[in-house]
């Protein structure tokens, strides 16, 4: 009957001239294998019919998809809701009990579970489509909410399947400001209950909820929520509601999402296997003579309840000890591996049997390895030390870092015993450098000119005995990198070397001469002052600053030489240009052509100083000229 209705109106419409246009209803299923899912597609409302005319609520495109929880809203619980194909309107089931309070499962969220109520419930206030106010908060099944993971004593083993639709049926055509009826299916059609099932429904603009059956959880002025709390496999739920729409032209897309949670679970049983290692020293004192021999005895244990696989026990030797039997590495170790070893099982390893070749403090490192076992330096790891008596020697070089060339650089060899035993026939050697001379033979040693090489010999060095230096002085030659290489032999004592390097440098020697080109001038006559710079050093002199002070009786007409600039006033001074660099036995001359200009000072003068990067006082020279007066000028004065 409705339907014949709507058709009738519609021929109406066109004989008045007026566009009516309709959409197809088009249902959607949802399969939802996990609680995230793409969002709706949106559909372009059709135009609506003006003067009043009914409009046409169009559904969405594509079926609902499930997603997460809108950001901060709280779905309503639903205990049991009608299946689909029911009557739309629903019988009367016995009333919620009075009072039931709402059960929140988050703090601060507003969704609520709400029982079935028994019959159509009352009519709620309309509430009209609007965008929603504000940011809901999470929820239990959101992604973001405290409660999205499920207690493990809620899941099941093994591999669970959920397949969860949703179908938003709702009429093809509305009548504006008439009730109408929208139902929303939601079904599980795998095979493991979907637990935590929410409806949401997202009201377009110009459509108002007027009831629903369950009633909704309203989260502002647009958005109805239910909670499912599980929906069991192969069962469905059906969700009606009374809408009446209030926008008078174009399509409403109703849209609903559900939101579900699904998981499995395993269970392992937790096995730790460990470690333990025995190591037992002979003799068990812990001191030895050098070139004598130690033995440790190993053996590791599995104290743990699981098997311990691919066990390797390694011992690292320090370079004072060497295993009679084996080749040494690099890091002096040796390694044994066990295949496995099983809770309780005790491996009992062949007598390590190791040389002291060195005297002082000498150890053994033993250690047990597995996968499957945690590191453990208490249980997995024994360190036995060893105390190896012997002379040694303790031989130092010193000198200066650097020095310039043709200048005297002090050298000493120090040597002192710091073993437990006398070190006999010591013998230092001191190779010396091409580009240096010994200044003389010390005493107590020898030369040999062709191999360049001190030598001293010591009968005996106790241990404790004062630090004996070995002194001499090497004078410098050219600019290089002068090397002294140092080496000391003994008698069962280690051989020892070292080595110094001295940088001789070159060291910029700049002379500073100014002379004058005449001795006498009269007033209003003029004269030169020439300033010589050289170098006679061994390295270039660097950022040359050359300045003069004249007497108050001399004009500057004109300055030569150095660098392209202009010489300038500072003060009293007169400056030249700065000279960038003077390289070795290289020269440059510089010249001040100056005016007397008064009789006073009888002696007119002009210093010169000189400054550059090596030198940090200032070099000065002077030169002067005695002032005269012209006849002609003493018989035109006063």
């Amino acid at each position: 009957m409705g339907r014949r209705l709507l058709i009738v109106m519609g021929f109406v419409l066109i004989l008045a001239g007026h566009d009516a246009r309709g959409q197809d209803q088009k249902a959607a299923g949802t399969t939802a294998q996990d609680s995230a899912a793409a969002p709706l597609p949106q559909s372009a409302p059709g135009e609506g019919v003006e003067n009043g005319s009914d409009t046409t609520l169009r559904p969405a495109a594509d079926a609902a998809s499930t997603g997460s929880l809108s950001p901060g809203s709280e779905p309503a619980t639903v205990e049991s809701l009608p299946s689909a194909g029911t009557d739309p309107e629903p019988k009367q089931t016995p009333a919620s009990p009075a009072g039931k309070q709402t059960k929140r499962l988050v703090p601060r969220s507003v969704d609520t579970e709400v029982m079935q109520a028994q019959g159509v419930p009352p009519a709620p206030t309309p509430v009209t489509a609007s965008p929603a106010q504000g940011s809901p908060t999470p929820a239990e099944g959101s992604s973001d909410g405290p409660s999205f993971v499920l207690p493990s004593d809620r899941l099941p083993l093994g591999k669970q399947e959920v397949v969860l639709s949703v179908d938003v049926q709702a009429p093809a055509n509305l009548i504006f400001n008439r009730e109408a009826t929208v139902k929303i299916i939601v079904k599980n059609n795998g095979s493991t209950d979907a637990q935590g099932v929410v409806v949401r429904d997202e009201l377009p603009a110009g459509l108002t909820c007027i009831s629903s059956q369950p009633e909704a959880q309203r989260v502002g002025d647009s958005h109805l929520s239910w909670r499912i709390s599980t929906l069991p496999a192969g069962s469905e739920r059906v969700i009606w509601l009374k809408v009446k729409p209030t926008k008078t032209d174009g399509a409403l897309d109703h849209a609903a999402t559900v939101t579900f949670r699904a998981g499995s679970k395993a269970t392992s049983r937790v096995l730790r296997p460990r470690l333990k290692l025995e190591v037992v020293q002979t003799p068990t004192e812990d001191k030895v003579l050098k070139n004598k021999t130690a033995e440790f005895r190993i053996a590791v244990t599995n104290s743990g309840n699981g098997p311990a696989r691919n066990v390797t026990v390694k011992a690292k030797l320090s370079p004072g000890l060497r295993h009679d039997t084996a080749e040494r590495n690099e890091d002096n170790s040796f390694e044994l591996p066990i295949q496995e070893l099983g809770p309780g099982q005790r491996e009992d390893l062949d007598p390590l049997t190791v040389e002291a070749i060195q005297g002082g403090a000498q150890s053994c490192t033993v250690t047990a390895t597995s996968e499957d076992v945690d590191p453990d330096k208490e249980s997995a790891e024994a360190i036995r030390y060893l105390d190896v008596v012997e002379p040694k020697l303790k031989m130092t070089l010193t000198g200066p870092d650097k020095r310039y060339t043709d200048t005297v650089a002090a050298y000493a060899i120090t040597l002192e015993n710091p073993g437990t035993a006398p070190a006999r026939n010591v013998k230092v050697l001191a190779t010396l450098g091409v580009s240096g001379r010994l200044v003389a033979i010390p005493p107590g040693a020898k030369y040999d000119t062709a191999s360049r090489r001190l030598q001293w010999t010591i009968s005996q060095i106790d241990p404790g005995e004062k630090p004996r230096p070995l002194t001499f002085e090497v004078r410098m030659g050219g600019i290089s990198a002068y090397e002294i290489h140092v080496e000391s032999r003994g008698d069962n004592v280690l051989p020892l070397k070292d080595r110094k390097i001295t940088d001789v440098q070159g060291m910029p020697d700049v002379d500073l001469v100014v002379r004058e080109r005449r001795r006498v001038v009269d007033v209003d006559g003029t004269t030169t002052f020439q300033i010589r710079l050289r170098n006679y050093g061994t390295k270039e002199a660097t950022r040359l600053q050359v300045s003069a002070k004249l007497s108050n009786n001399f004009e500057v007409t004109d300055t030569a030489g150095g660098p392209e600039g202009v010489s300038y006033r500072k003060g009293d001074a007169l400056m030249f240009p700065l000279i960038d660099r003077l390289g070795p036995g290289k020269e440059m001359t510089l010249g001040i052509k100056v005016k007397v200009t008064k009789p006073q000072p009888k002696i007119g003068t002009c210093r010169v100083f000189l400054l550059h990067d090596d030198l940090t006082e200032p070099l000065e020279d002077m030169a002067g000229v005695k002032v005269t007066e012209s006849s002609r000028a003493a018989t035109t004065g006063p």
